[in-house]
């Protein structure tokens, strides 16, 4: 009975840290109804803390109500059992018996499919269809400067996903991140980038105009997980562990 009080008031917690901290700070996507913000962070932390269960519900519920609350209502639904799924990746690749290597390798390959998909969609997509499938372009020159806009930002996108697998691993040994905790962190924020494209395709009946959330997604994931490593060396240091939290 203890336990399961004390999971409670934590699950609180963090849901109401999930919300706070992706409705106090939100920066629209370009082109798109999105917007991006600084909740991954705790739902990295949360699903790191409560494991997958707990995690899941803290970072889905969070979410949702702020999309909810925030004006977002269309996104409620998608986010929900985006961010939920999400935070259960987290906690449960995070545990440390887990073997990872195999979910890193065919999460890599995902993405590397998935991102030549879309560097040949926008690569062969003409101005008129992009004109038309995109509200805020109007003229001609500016679909172009768009196009070449995006194509540099899925080049750089190819080649930040590594540099940034790579940083965070030298910020693992420096803030005692385990393996497993940062390979769920690069797994669930592929999800998440993928997941939110895909919803918004069938919401919006393209799957064009989605590609420009893409790189501002990998941003929000990017900075989450800098931000969760230090937030849980910080933990680590005050011993609040998953363990110690449940034990």
């Amino acid at each position: 009975m203890k336990n399961n009080l004390r999971a409670l008031v934590y699950t609180a917690l963090m849901t109401a840290f999930v919300f706070i901290t992706t409705s106090i700070i939100k920066i629209p996507i370009p082109f798109t109804n999105g917007y991006i913000h600084a909740g991954d962070m705790c739902i990295f932390i949360a699903g790191i803390l409560l494991g997958p269960f707990y995690g899941g519900f803290a970072a889905g519920v969070g979410s949702a109500m702020a999309d909810f609350l925030g004006g977002y209502g269309q996104w409620v639904l998608p986010t929900f059992i985006i961010k939920t799924i999400m935070g259960m990746m987290i906690g449960y690749f995070a545990k440390a018996d887990k073997n990872v290597k195999p979910y890193i390798v065919t999460a890599m390959l995902v993405w590397v499919s998935s991102l030549l998909t879309f560097l040949y969609t926008i690569w062969n997509t003409s101005v008129d269809t992009l004109s038309t499938h995109v509200d805020d372009i109007g003229t001609i020159e500016q679909a172009i400067q768009v196009i070449d806009h995006l194509k540099v930002q899925l080049l750089l996108v190819s080649i930040g996903i590594p540099v940034l697998v790579l940083f965070l691993g030298v910020l693992k040994r420096r803030y005692k991140v385990t393996m497993n905790q940062l390979v769920g962190m690069v797994l669930a924020g592929i999800w998440m980038v993928l997941g939110y494209y895909v919803a918004s395709g069938l919401m919006y009946g393209n799957f064009i105009a989605p590609i420009f959330s893409i790189p501002w997604n990998i941003v929000q994931f990017g900075v989450g997980a800098v931000l969760a490593f230090m937030v849980v060396a910080a933990l680590e240091k005050a011993n609040v562990t998953h363990q110690t939290l449940f034990k």
